[in-house]
């Protein structure tokens, strides 16, 4: 069973939403520990932190991870073109702990100096309060 942590544009509601319409939903409420950023092209990018980052966790297929590591620009382990890395991580639930796959931003130190924090962790939340 592979699951996998989704953060922002990939959760229930937000635009890549549906590629993952076929995948399980294992937890609608949880959370990582990081930090978010908004990119400032429309998706956010999570680096390491020590706040909450909401998200949801989904048992995926191999044929849904392949599409997302597309989406997310991710071509392998250390690849020089990636964008994201994909990454396993603890997830937390009010009554669960998950072991999860997401994906990290690679240029952390760029998405600080130009990306805008998301104090609160939330990328829903973040969204819905700039429209």
């Amino acid at each position: 069973m592979t699951l996998l942590f989704v953060y922002g544009t990939l959760r229930r509601g937000m635009r890549n939403a549906s590629l993952l319409r076929k995948a399980r939903l294992i937890a609608e409420k949880a959370w990582i520990s990081g930090a978010l950023y908004d990119t400032g092209y429309g998706y956010p990018g999570l680096v390491a932190g020590s706040k909450r980052v909401w998200g949801e966790v989904y048992q995926v297929t191999n044929q849904e991870l392949r599409w997302i590591d597309q989406l997310e620009d991710y071509h392998g382990t250390g690849h020089p073109d990636n964008l994201y890395e994909r990454i396993t991580v603890t997830v937390r639930s009010p009554d669960r702990q998950y072991t999860a796959y997401t994906y990290v931003y690679v240029d952390d130190t760029g998405l600080k100096e130009r990306g805008t924090v998301i104090p609160e962790g939330d990328w829903i939340d973040y969204v819905r309060s700039r429209r």
